[in-house]
């Protein structure tokens, strides 16, 4: 071995090894959290914000490191949360805080993956299933996949966006203007007359007509594409 190879055969000796370290960060910490959550018995499925507390350690010269929570506390009625973490290092406690923030209980519901146009069928392909906080969901909303397929399309629907049921409605088989047929029934009597509806209506709705020849106005439920049937009290 020449002088050079000798050298720097010396200088590899007296390297020192790396020294290990371990990252605990903020996913970490909502882990650890949502555990303890489970522990006093809410199994919800949860999103944490914090704005309290050191969420993100590097413990140097350590191989393992572990997240203990205890003392958590919750305001269910303002989501806030307050707990005690403690970070242990190779099974010695290295560091303590004290964290707060927010709590959201999360649901799964389906939303529109594409936008859907005014007059267009719900279809289960347009639907997808996403996972938000329930405090989104407001009266009205339409997030169940039974009450959204087969609906009609009241007005266009962006992608993403939370179905409200104003939005929506069954299917329209009657047009407004449509020349239809009347149908009145009464102990055996069956009377036919041409009407024209005054406007949309689904199978089963009662809509407003009007008999073509007399000009008379009244309230019939849809029964097919161009048949109506006289609602009577």
């Amino acid at each position: 071995m020449n002088k050079l190879g000798k050298f720097i055969f010396a200088l590899m000796l007296f390297v020192a090894p790396a020294q290990a370290s371990v990252l605990l960060s903020e996913a970490d910490f909502v882990s650890a959290l949502q555990k303890e959550f489970v522990e006093q018995g809410n199994d919800e499925k949860l999103e944490l914000e914090f704005f309290g507390g050191q969420t993100s350690f590097v413990m140097n010269e350590a191989t393992d490191a572990k997240i203990m929570i205890s003392q958590l506390k919750t305001d269910d009625e303002q989501n806030r949360f307050s707990a005690k973490a403690e970070i242990f290092a190779d099974g010695n406690l290295q560091e303590t805080t004290n964290l707060t923030g927010r709590f959201f209980v999360l649901g799964d519901i389906y939303v529109p993956v594409r936008d859907i146009d005014k007059n267009e069928i719900i279809s289960q392909e347009m639907l997808e299933q996403k996972a938000i906080r329930m405090n989104r969901v407001k009266e009205g909303s339409v997030i169940i996949l039974e009450k959204l397929i087969g609906q009609q399309a009241r007005k266009k629907i962006k992608a993403g966006k939370i179905i409200n049921e104003r939005e929506i409605g069954d299917v329209i088989i009657v047009k407004k203007g449509t020349l239809l047929t009347s149908v009145y029934r009464s102990k055996g009597l069956q009377i036919t007359a041409q009407a024209m509806a005054l406007e949309d209506g689904a199978k089963g709705q009662n809509i407003e007509v009007e008999n073509t020849k007399s000009k008379k106005k009244f309230m019939a439920k849809v029964v097919g594409e161009d048949m109506v049937e006289i609602v009577t009290e």
